[in-house]
């Protein structure tokens, strides 16, 4: 019983990770979505924050109001997918 109490809380724990994931994944996704030729000139200039500012500020909004709070502090998946999907990988792109 307690093996598989401890097995079900890991379960959940990974749970809550993916959905922070999936979420982030969907809001930096509809940022890149309308953004496209903003993006391209903000890796450019190394300033794509700047650029999107007032979009990824609330989508970050929505992002820290929609996960598990238990998930809060830990990994950022939001800041992980700018990276990954405005930024090509490249922090210093996003200017922040």
């Amino acid at each position: 019983g307690l093996a598989f109490a401890a097995a079900g809380g890991a379960a959940g724990h990974d749970a809550l990770h993916e959905e922070a994931r999936r979420l982030a994944r969907l809001l930096v996704s509809e940022i890149k979505l309308y953004n496209e030729e903003i993006i391209e000139q903000g890796k450019r200039e190394g300033n794509i924050y700047d650029r999107l500012r007032e979009d990824v500020d609330r989508s970050r909004q929505m992002y820290e109001e929609r996960i598990d709070p238990r998930i809060r502090g830990g990994e950022d998946y939001f800041y992980q997918e700018l990276v990954q999907r405005l930024a090509g990988g490249d922090p210093r792109l996003l200017g922040m």
